[in-house]
Protein backbone atom coordinates (compact mmCIF):
# COMPACT_ATOMS: atom_id res chain seq x y z
CA UNK A 1 0.00 0.00 0.00
CA UNK A 2 1.75 3.78 -0.69
CA UNK A 3 1.35 6.76 0.83
CA UNK A 4 1.91 10.44 -0.29
CA UNK A 5 1.96 13.44 1.84
CA UNK A 6 -0.51 15.94 1.12
CA UNK A 7 -0.09 19.79 1.08
CA UNK A 8 -1.22 19.53 4.46
CA UNK A 9 0.96 16.71 6.10
CA UNK A 10 -2.18 14.58 5.49
CA UNK A 11 -1.12 11.52 3.86
CA UNK A 12 -3.00 9.14 1.07
CA UNK A 13 -4.08 6.27 -0.22
CA UNK A 14 -2.69 6.55 -4.10
CA UNK A 15 -2.97 3.03 -5.03
CA UNK A 16 -6.91 1.97 -6.45
CA UNK A 17 -8.60 -0.84 -4.30
CA UNK A 18 -9.63 -3.64 -6.21
CA UNK A 19 -12.80 -5.38 -5.76
CA UNK A 20 -11.66 -9.46 -5.23
CA UNK A 21 -14.00 -10.74 -8.44
CA UNK A 22 -17.22 -9.36 -7.10
CA UNK A 23 -17.49 -6.76 -10.02
CA UNK A 24 -17.08 -9.75 -13.13
CA UNK A 25 -20.06 -11.53 -10.59
CA UNK A 26 -21.97 -8.71 -11.15
CA UNK A 27 -21.96 -8.88 -15.12
CA UNK A 28 -22.64 -12.47 -14.86
CA UNK A 29 -25.98 -11.79 -13.19
CA UNK A 30 -26.51 -8.70 -15.13
CA UNK A 31 -25.95 -10.83 -18.68
CA UNK A 32 -28.50 -14.02 -16.82
CA UNK A 33 -31.02 -11.18 -16.07
CA UNK A 34 -30.98 -9.62 -19.52
CA UNK A 35 -31.43 -12.79 -21.03
CA UNK A 36 -34.24 -14.12 -18.70
CA UNK A 37 -36.26 -10.73 -19.35
CA UNK A 38 -35.80 -11.05 -23.32
CA UNK A 39 -36.89 -14.88 -23.33
CA UNK A 40 -40.01 -13.74 -21.01
CA UNK A 41 -40.84 -11.30 -23.55
CA UNK A 42 -40.39 -13.43 -26.70
CA UNK A 43 -42.73 -16.13 -25.11
CA UNK A 44 -45.13 -13.43 -24.52
CA UNK A 45 -45.12 -12.22 -28.06
CA UNK A 46 -45.55 -15.64 -29.45
CA UNK A 47 -48.75 -16.27 -27.53
CA UNK A 48 -49.97 -13.46 -28.45
CA UNK A 49 -49.63 -14.15 -31.65
CA UNK A 50 -51.16 -17.45 -31.70
CA UNK A 51 -54.23 -16.88 -30.00
CA UNK A 52 -54.50 -14.00 -32.29
CA UNK A 53 -53.94 -16.78 -34.75
CA UNK A 54 -56.33 -19.15 -33.45
CA UNK A 55 -59.33 -16.53 -33.72
CA UNK A 56 -58.70 -15.98 -37.08
CA UNK A 57 -58.85 -19.17 -38.18
CA UNK A 58 -62.51 -19.82 -36.13
CA UNK A 59 -63.66 -16.43 -37.53
CA UNK A 60 -62.56 -16.98 -41.20
CA UNK A 61 -65.42 -17.44 -43.81
CA UNK A 62 -64.80 -18.59 -47.19
CA UNK A 63 -65.24 -16.69 -49.93
CA UNK A 64 -68.12 -17.84 -52.32
CA UNK A 65 -67.73 -17.23 -55.89
CA UNK A 66 -68.61 -13.76 -57.36
CA UNK A 67 -72.31 -14.09 -57.97
CA UNK A 68 -74.69 -11.89 -60.00
CA UNK A 69 -76.69 -9.74 -58.35
CA UNK A 70 -80.00 -11.26 -57.02
CA UNK A 71 -82.91 -9.18 -56.43
CA UNK A 72 -84.36 -9.21 -52.98
CA UNK A 73 -87.39 -11.56 -51.68
CA UNK A 74 -90.25 -9.34 -51.02
CA UNK A 75 -90.32 -8.65 -47.17
CA UNK A 76 -93.61 -10.63 -46.57
CA UNK A 77 -91.57 -14.13 -48.07
CA UNK A 78 -89.69 -16.27 -45.86
CA UNK A 79 -88.53 -18.11 -48.37
CA UNK A 80 -84.91 -17.34 -49.48
CA UNK A 81 -83.66 -16.00 -52.59
CA UNK A 82 -83.27 -18.05 -56.26
CA UNK A 83 -80.25 -19.33 -56.85
CA UNK A 84 -78.16 -17.86 -59.54
CA UNK A 85 -77.47 -21.02 -62.00
CA UNK A 86 -73.97 -22.15 -62.32
CA UNK A 87 -73.23 -20.64 -59.13
CA UNK A 88 -71.96 -22.51 -56.03
CA UNK A 89 -73.82 -21.40 -52.79
CA UNK A 90 -72.30 -19.84 -49.98
CA UNK A 91 -69.17 -21.55 -48.02
CA UNK A 92 -69.46 -22.22 -44.35
CA UNK A 93 -67.68 -20.81 -41.59
CA UNK A 94 -64.56 -23.56 -41.15
CA UNK A 95 -63.79 -24.06 -37.05
CA UNK A 96 -61.26 -26.12 -35.92
CA UNK A 97 -60.62 -25.84 -32.26
CA UNK A 98 -60.71 -28.49 -30.15
CA UNK A 99 -60.95 -31.16 -32.95
CA UNK A 100 -59.17 -34.24 -33.36
CA UNK A 101 -56.43 -34.06 -35.84
CA UNK A 102 -58.24 -35.80 -39.03
CA UNK A 103 -61.34 -33.55 -38.68
CA UNK A 104 -58.90 -30.53 -38.51
CA UNK A 105 -56.82 -31.53 -41.36
CA UNK A 106 -60.43 -32.22 -43.13
CA UNK A 107 -61.56 -28.86 -42.15
CA UNK A 108 -58.12 -27.49 -43.51
CA UNK A 109 -59.38 -29.62 -46.99
CA UNK A 110 -62.72 -28.15 -47.37
CA UNK A 111 -61.33 -24.64 -46.93
CA UNK A 112 -58.95 -25.21 -49.68
CA UNK A 113 -62.04 -26.78 -52.10
CA UNK A 114 -64.19 -23.52 -51.46
CA UNK A 115 -61.57 -20.84 -52.11
CA UNK A 116 -60.66 -23.10 -55.14
CA UNK A 117 -65.00 -23.14 -55.73
CA UNK A 118 -63.97 -26.98 -56.40
CA UNK A 119 -67.40 -27.98 -55.97
CA UNK A 120 -66.45 -31.88 -56.49
CA UNK A 121 -63.85 -32.03 -53.72
CA UNK A 122 -65.84 -29.90 -51.46
CA UNK A 123 -68.78 -32.38 -51.71
CA UNK A 124 -65.95 -35.55 -51.35
CA UNK A 125 -64.39 -34.12 -48.01
CA UNK A 126 -67.72 -32.87 -46.56
CA UNK A 127 -68.89 -36.46 -46.83
CA UNK A 128 -65.95 -37.99 -45.09
CA UNK A 129 -66.22 -34.97 -42.36
CA UNK A 130 -70.15 -36.29 -41.69
CA UNK A 131 -68.89 -39.99 -41.70
CA UNK A 132 -65.62 -39.62 -38.98
CA UNK A 133 -65.96 -41.99 -36.07
CA UNK A 134 -67.42 -40.36 -33.20
CA UNK A 135 -69.38 -37.32 -34.54
CA UNK A 136 -66.30 -34.29 -33.98
CA UNK A 137 -68.05 -32.40 -35.82
CA UNK A 138 -71.76 -33.04 -34.89
CA UNK A 139 -71.89 -29.65 -33.51
CA UNK A 140 -71.84 -28.36 -37.75
CA UNK A 141 -73.48 -31.28 -39.04
CA UNK A 142 -76.81 -29.79 -40.20
CA UNK A 143 -74.58 -26.69 -41.44
CA UNK A 144 -72.38 -29.24 -43.48
CA UNK A 145 -75.64 -31.40 -44.56
CA UNK A 146 -77.63 -28.31 -45.66
CA UNK A 147 -74.34 -27.04 -47.65
CA UNK A 148 -73.77 -30.67 -48.85
CA UNK A 149 -77.48 -30.42 -50.39
CA UNK A 150 -77.03 -27.09 -52.00
CA UNK A 151 -74.13 -28.59 -54.12
CA UNK A 152 -75.74 -31.53 -55.34
CA UNK A 153 -78.96 -29.61 -56.32
CA UNK A 154 -75.61 -27.53 -58.32
CA UNK A 155 -74.21 -30.71 -59.24
CA UNK A 156 -77.36 -32.49 -61.18
CA UNK A 157 -78.59 -29.82 -62.71
CA UNK A 158 -75.89 -26.82 -63.44
CA UNK A 159 -72.86 -29.61 -64.25
CA UNK A 160 -75.36 -32.66 -65.16
CA UNK A 161 -73.17 -34.81 -62.70
CA UNK A 162 -72.37 -38.17 -64.16
CA UNK A 163 -73.57 -40.56 -61.39
CA UNK A 164 -76.66 -39.33 -61.78
CA UNK A 165 -77.06 -38.15 -65.38
CA UNK A 166 -76.97 -39.55 -68.49
CA UNK A 167 -77.72 -38.70 -72.73
CA UNK A 168 -80.29 -40.30 -74.91
CA UNK A 169 -81.08 -40.38 -78.32
CA UNK A 170 -84.37 -39.27 -79.39
CA UNK A 171 -86.16 -42.13 -81.50
CA UNK A 172 -89.38 -42.44 -83.45
CA UNK A 173 -92.30 -42.61 -81.73
CA UNK A 174 -90.35 -41.19 -78.25
CA UNK A 175 -92.00 -38.36 -76.12
CA UNK A 176 -90.79 -36.28 -73.25
CA UNK A 177 -93.03 -37.98 -70.62
CA UNK A 178 -91.72 -41.71 -72.32
CA UNK A 179 -88.65 -40.74 -71.93
CA UNK A 180 -88.21 -39.54 -68.63
CA UNK A 181 -90.79 -42.87 -67.60
CA UNK A 182 -88.30 -45.42 -69.12
CA UNK A 183 -85.57 -43.72 -67.32
CA UNK A 184 -87.21 -43.50 -64.03
CA UNK A 185 -87.54 -39.96 -63.88
CA UNK A 186 -90.08 -37.04 -63.63
CA UNK A 187 -91.05 -35.25 -66.79
CA UNK A 188 -90.68 -32.11 -64.51
CA UNK A 189 -86.61 -32.93 -63.78
CA UNK A 190 -86.69 -33.98 -67.82
CA UNK A 191 -87.26 -30.13 -68.45
CA UNK A 192 -85.33 -28.70 -65.75
CA UNK A 193 -82.50 -30.61 -67.36
CA UNK A 194 -82.41 -29.51 -70.80
CA UNK A 195 -83.55 -26.04 -70.50
CA UNK A 196 -87.11 -25.77 -69.77
CA UNK A 197 -88.73 -27.09 -73.10
CA UNK A 198 -88.89 -30.57 -73.85
CA UNK A 199 -92.50 -30.31 -75.35
CA UNK A 200 -91.49 -30.86 -78.68
CA UNK A 201 -88.44 -33.95 -79.12
CA UNK A 202 -86.66 -33.82 -82.26
CA UNK A 203 -85.90 -37.12 -83.97
CA UNK A 204 -82.50 -38.07 -83.37
CA UNK A 205 -81.94 -35.22 -81.11
CA UNK A 206 -79.89 -36.10 -77.33
CA UNK A 207 -81.47 -35.48 -74.12
CA UNK A 208 -80.01 -35.48 -70.72
CA UNK A 209 -82.26 -37.56 -68.40
CA UNK A 210 -81.74 -38.80 -64.97
CA UNK A 211 -80.49 -42.46 -64.97
CA UNK A 212 -82.76 -44.52 -63.05
CA UNK A 213 -82.58 -42.30 -59.69
CA UNK A 214 -83.74 -44.17 -56.58
CA UNK A 215 -84.58 -41.34 -54.24
CA UNK A 216 -85.95 -41.55 -50.57
CA UNK A 217 -87.02 -39.42 -48.41
CA UNK A 218 -87.04 -39.78 -44.42
CA UNK A 219 -88.99 -37.52 -42.52
CA UNK A 220 -88.04 -37.13 -38.55
CA UNK A 221 -91.06 -36.24 -36.67
CA UNK A 222 -89.44 -35.13 -33.40
CA UNK A 223 -86.66 -32.70 -35.18
CA UNK A 224 -89.26 -31.30 -38.07
CA UNK A 225 -86.46 -32.05 -40.93
CA UNK A 226 -86.44 -34.78 -44.01
CA UNK A 227 -83.53 -35.77 -45.66
CA UNK A 228 -83.04 -37.26 -49.68
CA UNK A 229 -81.00 -39.77 -50.28
CA UNK A 230 -80.22 -40.70 -53.67
CA UNK A 231 -78.77 -44.30 -54.73
CA UNK A 232 -78.41 -44.64 -50.70
CA UNK A 233 -76.57 -41.39 -50.57
CA UNK A 234 -77.46 -38.18 -48.26
CA UNK A 235 -78.52 -35.65 -51.43
CA UNK A 236 -80.37 -32.89 -49.84
CA UNK A 237 -82.04 -31.29 -46.35
CA UNK A 238 -85.38 -29.91 -45.93
CA UNK A 239 -86.98 -28.25 -42.94
CA UNK A 240 -91.05 -28.80 -42.37
CA UNK A 241 -93.50 -26.47 -41.62
CA UNK A 242 -95.45 -27.65 -38.25
CA UNK A 243 -95.36 -30.73 -37.14
CA UNK A 244 -96.38 -34.18 -38.59
CA UNK A 245 -99.52 -35.47 -38.17
CA UNK A 246 -99.46 -38.66 -39.66
CA UNK A 247 -98.52 -42.14 -38.11
CA UNK A 248 -94.81 -43.40 -38.57
CA UNK A 249 -94.26 -45.79 -41.19
CA UNK A 250 -93.71 -46.50 -44.86
CA UNK A 251 -95.40 -44.52 -47.76
CA UNK A 252 -95.00 -44.31 -51.71
CA UNK A 253 -95.23 -41.37 -53.80
CA UNK A 254 -97.96 -41.77 -56.22
CA UNK A 255 -98.86 -40.30 -59.31
CA UNK A 256 -100.41 -37.27 -57.10
CA UNK A 257 -97.97 -36.30 -54.56
CA UNK A 258 -99.73 -33.40 -52.80
CA UNK A 259 -102.44 -36.28 -52.05
CA UNK A 260 -99.57 -38.57 -50.35
CA UNK A 261 -97.90 -35.46 -48.30
CA UNK A 262 -101.84 -34.91 -47.31
CA UNK A 263 -102.00 -38.30 -46.04
CA UNK A 264 -98.91 -38.53 -44.12
CA UNK A 265 -99.62 -35.05 -42.85
CA UNK A 266 -96.99 -33.16 -43.45
CA UNK A 267 -96.12 -29.80 -45.14
CA UNK A 268 -93.32 -28.25 -46.34
CA UNK A 269 -92.15 -24.70 -47.89
CA UNK A 270 -93.84 -24.43 -51.53
CA UNK A 271 -89.97 -24.11 -53.32
CA UNK A 272 -88.93 -27.11 -51.00
CA UNK A 273 -92.54 -28.93 -51.80
CA UNK A 274 -91.88 -28.08 -55.60
CA UNK A 275 -88.36 -29.55 -55.38
CA UNK A 276 -89.33 -32.65 -53.93
CA UNK A 277 -92.01 -33.16 -56.69
CA UNK A 278 -89.44 -32.60 -59.82
CA UNK A 279 -86.90 -35.47 -58.37
CA UNK A 280 -89.05 -38.10 -56.79
CA UNK A 281 -90.73 -39.45 -59.45
CA UNK A 282 -94.18 -42.17 -58.61
CA UNK A 283 -92.79 -45.25 -56.63
CA UNK A 284 -90.28 -43.88 -54.53
CA UNK A 285 -90.49 -44.29 -50.90
CA UNK A 286 -91.07 -42.17 -48.35
CA UNK A 287 -90.42 -43.37 -44.67
CA UNK A 288 -91.71 -41.30 -41.35
CA UNK A 289 -89.41 -41.91 -38.45
CA UNK A 290 -89.76 -40.79 -34.86
CA UNK A 291 -86.74 -39.65 -34.01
Amino acid sequence: MAFARGKFGVEYNTTRQRDDGSSGLGWVFAVVAMVALVSFAWTLARRFVDERNDRDVEQRIVAPAPAAPVPPAPAASNAPPPAVAGTPPPALPVTLRNRPVKAQNLLMRLEEAERRHDVEMTVSTIEQLRALPGSPVADIDDKLARRLGALNVLRLFSERNGQWVKQVTVKRGDSASRIAAENGSTLASLARLNGGNVDKVVLGSRLYVMDHPRFNLVIHRRTRIADLSLNGKFFRRYDLVGEVRGETGAYEISSNPRAVWRKIGVEFRPADRSELELLMPAGARVLVAEM
